[in-house]
Parts: C-alpha cells; sequence; structure tokens
C-alpha cells in the first residue's frame, strides 16, 4: 500500500530485527492509523527536505519487535510513531540529524525528537504514546556500556 509519494506501509512497517528472528510485525488498525498520519505530516515533509531517498532500518515495532531489541516501554515506535534511518545519499547520519533540527522548524514541520543514535542512524518521532510534540534534538552515546542522551547534536 502507497502511504504518500515515496514510502509504503510495507518499509513503514520494517523492522531489520522482525525479519532477522522471524517476528511477526501487524499494527493494530489504530497503530496503522498513527503511522499514515506521522507519514503524511512529518517522515513525508521530512523526505522532501532531504531531497534523497532514506532507508528504515526500524518503523513499527509491534511490543515483541519492541521487546526483542530492547526498546523503552514508552517507544514511540510501538504504536507507529517512529522511524530509524539512513539516508546515505544526502550524508552522514550526524549531517542528516543536524539538517532537520534546523529545517524542520524553519518549515513549520513538528516532531517529538529527533536523535542522532551512536553516530550510525537517525531516529524521528512524531509524537510521544501521549500525543505531544517536544521539539527535542538529542544525541544518543554509549558511555561505559549505557546509553545516555545529550541535548542537542554533539
Amino acid at each position: 500500500m502507497q502511504v504518500t509519494k515515496n514510502f509504503t506501509l510495507a518499509e513503514l512497517l520494517h523492522s531489520n530485527t522482525a525479519v532477522r528472528l522471524g517476528i511477526k510485525n501487524q499494527p493494530s488498525l489504530d497503530h496503522q492509523a498513527n503511522i499514515v498520519t506521522a507519514c503524511h505530516q512529518l517522515f513525508q515533509p521530512m523526505r522532501n527536505l532531504l531531497n534523497q531517498s532514506v532507508l528504515i532500518s526500524s518503523g513499527y515495532r509491534s511490543d515483541a519487535v519492541n521487546r526483542a531489541v530492547g526498546g523503552s516501554k514508552t517507544s514511540a515506535h510501538s504504536v507507529g510513531y517512529a522511524i530509524d534511518f539512513i539516508s546515505p545519499r544526502f550524508g552522514s547520519p550526524r549531517e542528516i540529524a543536524t539538517f532537520l533540527a534546523k529545517e524542520l522548524p524553519k518549515h513549520g514541520i513538528k516532531f517529538d525528537q529527533i536523535i542522532l543514535e551512536f553516530d550510525s542512524w537517525v531516529h524521528v518521532g512524531f509524537k510521544t504514546r501521549e500525543g505531544k510534540q517536544r521539539g527535542e534534538v538529542l544525541t544518543a552515546k554509549k558511555v561505559k556500556g549505557k546509553t545516555q542522551y545529550f541535548n542537542g547534536v554533539v
């Protein structure tokens, strides 16, 4: 199913972990509606600004997939509001996160989080599970084996 010009439902449901472990990753109707809304209001406008394709490594996560990846119980992925991606033709994850942190607000595109995760991919969240859009820009790093979050792209 084509959700927007550049995104299909299949790629928004994609999870490398689900594929590797053979876990079914099917959203409820409510979660599918969240995916479609997030795609129209954030993911596609973000893709338009990048003007390059994006490769999603983790989109929607069923509860089983979220547990398998060690995701937070409050993860926006598990309600259809977040994607993790790269865009090699645009640049590094750091370049993408920096660009989006500047350009999304400039264009009035609301979001919950942009997280540069471990200098390896970008997490973009549309809303929290409660529907908030905090506009947070963070960097996740491993410090002494534990994930720590820092404000901004650092």
